[in-house]
């Protein structure tokens, strides 16, 4: 692989994950302050993974009709468009419809990018130019730090950030046009209405042991809504913090760090520990969280271990799967995973995850003393914790890695 075409796939990487950070970490919260209700605020959250559902159905267009980067420019002045418009309301239900519009185009871009980069490098390049999105991701933050030094306030909490989204936006679909065609592997196959929907991928998991993988993968999911759709408001509920977004960039930072580690951890302990090792990273951020409020400081503790969970986990599963899905399926594969991982169950984690808040957050959290909020949280990540550690033990019981190839090549 050259350098010129290194650099071209770092940069989308780059770009397109720098588009969801300016805006969605500090989401919850500015819903919060728009005085949305529990339920919307979830309903809202949860477009994301709507926007999941959809990712076979784009692979399938990349994988049989259209250029993959000519698909990635559409979809990225798609979501220009929505998150501009989402900017441009405080109407609970309006800013919902133009972010379901925004998430339908979006995310079927992370595994459309996924399958591009791994289409023009190797599963074991993917990591070393897949960290550029944990780049962009800690770059987004210097959106709310411009903010504050120039302005004197914080872009947190409002409706700016979604502007910023959308600029992001054009800035990736313009250098999509830049990046190596990238064909339909599969054009001129025969086609059925099972290729239609995108769900060819889904014969994989005829497979007892990919079976096991991707049920794995939906619970891992279903544990880790809480972080990725409201830990914002976690932190500014229960620990009065403010600059979420800057904050929360010590996650991205600590996932540049892991993902750039992660061939070496695969080489030193295996994919199955090393996914493992994800796992358990998450388990012990949320006992770190559950004591954060007696021990102050812990929250950081908590928001560094996410290289470890995200890196290890998150991007070893898109490695394995590249691992096992044929060529023509590539793009299929990689939307079958974010389909039942970031769509299906983070949809049902979304709701559960907003169930289990209501059910322990007393219902006006503002009138709530530090101490019965404290309580509250720390019941939340009790469970979030013993999910977290029955998937552990499944998963070293039951998955086997059924990779014959190594991931050790440069």
């Amino acid at each position: 692989m050259s350098t010129i075409l290194r650099i071209k796939l770092s940069a989308m990487m780059f770009f397109q994950f720098m588009i969801l950070a300016v805006f969605f970490p500090q989401l919850a919260a500015y819903l919060g302050n728009i005085k949305a209700d529990n339920v919307m605020v979830a309903t809202i959250m949860v477009t994301m993974a709507w926007g999941a559902l959809l990712s076979p159905i784009i692979g399938m267009l990349a994988d049989r009709f259209v250029n993959g980067e000519k698909l990635l420019f559409a979809l990225n002045c798609a979501t220009a468009i929505f998150l501009f418009l989402a900017g441009s309301t405080q109407s609970h239900m309006l800013l919902f419809v133009c972010l379901l519009g925004a998430m339908l185009a979006y995310m079927p871009t992370w595994s459309l990018t996924s399958s591009i980069a791994i289409s023009n490098s190797t599963p074991e390049a993917f990591p070393m130019i897949r960290v550029f999105g944990s780049i962009g991701w800690v770059c987004a933050a210097g959106f709310a730090l411009f903010g504050k030094i120039v302005f004197g306030t914080s872009i947190d909490g409002t409706h700016i950030p979604l502007f910023c989204g959308a600029g992001v936006s054009v800035a990736a679909a313009l250098l999509a046009l830049t990046i190596p065609a990238t064909p339909p592997a599969a054009k001129g196959e025969p086609v059925s209405l099972i290729d239609v929907l995108g769900l060819r991928a889904f014969s994989l998991l005829k497979d007892f042991n990919t079976a096991v993988f991707m049920l794995c993968a939906c619970v891992w999911m279903l544990a880790f809504v809480i972080y990725w759709l409201f830990f914002s408001k976690f932190l500014s509920e229960a620990l009065n913090i403010s600059d979420i977004t800057v904050t929360m960039s010590i996650g991205q930072i600590s996932e540049m760090l892991f993902i750039a580690l992660l061939p070496f951890a695969i080489k030193l302990f295996g994919l199955k520990n090393t996914m493992a090792l994800g796992i358990f990273a998450m388990l012990l951020r949320y006992l770190m969280c559950a004591f954060s409020s007696d021990l102050y400081g812990l929250h950081i503790g908590a928001i560094a271990v996410h290289g470890i969970i995200f890196g290890f986990f998150f991007v070893s599963a898109q490695m394995y799967m590249a691992k096992i899905a044929p060529e023509s399926l590539q793009s299929q594969a990689q939307g079958l995973f974010f389909f039942l991982a970031f769509g299906v169950s983070q949809i049902i984690g979304g709701y559960f995850t907003g169930w289990l808040i209501d059910a322990n957050i007393p219902q006006n959290a503002a009138a709530a003393t530090p101490s019965e909020l404290a309580s509250a949280w720390k019941n939340i990540f009790f469970i979030e914790s013993a999910i977290t550690g029955l998937l552990l033990v499944f998963f070293m019981l039951f998955f086997r890695d059924a990779t014959k190839e190594n991931f050790n090549k440069a």
